[in-house]
């Protein structure tokens, strides 16, 4: 019997999806699990593996193709089996072109121009001599031609008479600062550049906007002392093998799992009217790549140990940057966090990922003077957490707690292996 092959839906706002390549032939045999095609989603580009084995009968769609999620790109069928494509909805129909407006008029009365005066450099001037002004013949003479003021000339003949050396000094006081100015550099013109926007960074843009305004974001921050996480790290990962090594990334991603576990209503979502509360906890870890941000997602956080956590990031992290991601790790997050801290980042806020109702800013670990319960001044390794909410689900006090909760699993690391 003849299966279709769909465009899958990758993520929860995933409308189309663009047909890279065919990996078979039409007319060619397919195994169940094989890649046929590989496509382009907002996100990432994954291969489609055949459901059933068989033929590949017909391809309806061809490389460089936009297809609508759910649509039918190609049939599998058994050998010798008759096929027919699946009819194609009627297109839509063109919305008729408006006229284009007539030219409109102020209906305000067309004031008159005004012009204004080019500014023009000035010499300050030197103070008016009153009475008739004492010059020579050839200074006279000299400065007509150059078009000088004598009144702005200081004399140094007898009397204060003004001789043809003034003029001549007079004119060279004045060429530094014209040279001054004619050595002015010229600004070199840089022309603007388009830049072709990615589905990716579309996505993100359509995405993040979303969030920011139907989503009230209000923000916690809060101080964590990592010195023991610091000494606890080290121990930890001197005792495993190399894929159970854990970063500190890991340990807040299980961190903020464990606080989800004991704050469902954190781990929610928002549905216009009602509130859902999640009852997996998948946390959501953002990367970042030179095409954009993606965030797969680590299912069932709340009930994996560490040394699987820290694998299994490790796992999701380097298939997201080799564009190899499985469709069930593009969706589903109930939480995110999001790390600056390699970037020397002390702190910032992040824009929720919807549906999701929180997302964890992670800043850098530095060591600061910190005031014990002594009096005493210490250095301790601290790093900053702000978590952004959604307060039509979470309200500051809930945050609050959360955030303490997720404070006092790293403060005392060793929670995080219970």
């Amino acid at each position: 019997m003849a299966s279709n092959v769909l465009m899958p839906k990758m993520g929860y706002d995933m409308t189309e999806g663009k047909i890279l390549r065919w990996m078979k032939n039409e007319g060619e045999a397919v195994t169940k699990g094989e890649p046929i095609a590989e496509i382009q989603t907002e996100k990432v580009n994954i291969e489609i593996e055949a459901f059933d084995s068989g033929v590949l009968a017909k391809i309806l769609h061809q490389a460089d193709e936009d297809v609508p999620v759910g649509e039918v790109i190609a049939i599998i069928a058994q050998p010798g089996e008759k096929v027919e494509a699946p009819a194609k909805a009627a297109p839509a129909a063109a919305p008729a072109k408006a006229e284009a407006p007539a030219a409109q008029t102020s209906e305000y009365p067309e004031g008159p121009s005004v012009t204004y005066p080019t500014a023009t450099p000035t010499v300050a001037a030197a103070p008016v001599r009153e009475g008739r002004l004492k010059s020579s013949p050839l200074a006279r003479k000299v400065a007509a031609e150059r078009n000088l003021d004598l009144s702005q000339i200081p004399g140094t003949g007898p009397g204060g008479r003004i001789v043809r050396k003034d003029v001549d000094a007079f004119k060279g006081a004045l060429a530094p600062a014209a040279a001054v100015r004619a050595a002015a550099p010229v600004a070199v013109a840089r022309e603007d550049r388009s830049i072709t926007l990615t589905r990716m960074r579309q996505a993100i843009a359509r995405r993040l906007a979303e969030s920011k305004v139907a989503a009230p974001h209000f923000y916690v921050t809060t101080a964590i002392d990592m010195t023991d996480a610091v000494a606890f790290r080290s121990q930890f990962n001197a005792a495993v093998s190399a894929e159970e090594k854990a970063s500190f990334n890991d340990m807040i991603v299980k961190a903020v799992a464990k606080a989800a576990l004991k704050f469902p209503a954190v781990n929610a979502a928002w549905n216009e009217t009602e509130i859902i509360e999640r009852g997996a906890v998948n946390v959501g870890v953002a990367v970042a790549l030179p095409e954009g941000l993606v965030v797969p997602v680590l299912h069932g956080a709340g009930d994996k140990s560490l040394p699987v956590i820290a694998r299994e990031t490790k796992e999701i992290i380097g298939r997201a940057k080799a564009n190899k991601l499985k469709p069930e790790e593009m969706g589903g997050g109930t939480i995110t966090v999001s790390n600056l801290g390699s970037f020397d980042v002390e702190s910032f806020t992040a824009i929720i990922n919807p549906p999701e109702s929180a997302i964890l800013a992670i800043g850098s670990i530095k060591k600061e003077p910190v005031v014990d319960d002594k009096d005493q001044i210490q250095i301790r390794s601290i790093m900053r957490i702000t978590m952004s909410s959604d307060h039509r689900v979470i309200d500051g006090a809930l945050a609050a707690q959360f955030l303490a909760e997720v404070k006092r699993l790293l403060q005392t690391p060793m929670l995080l292996l219970i």
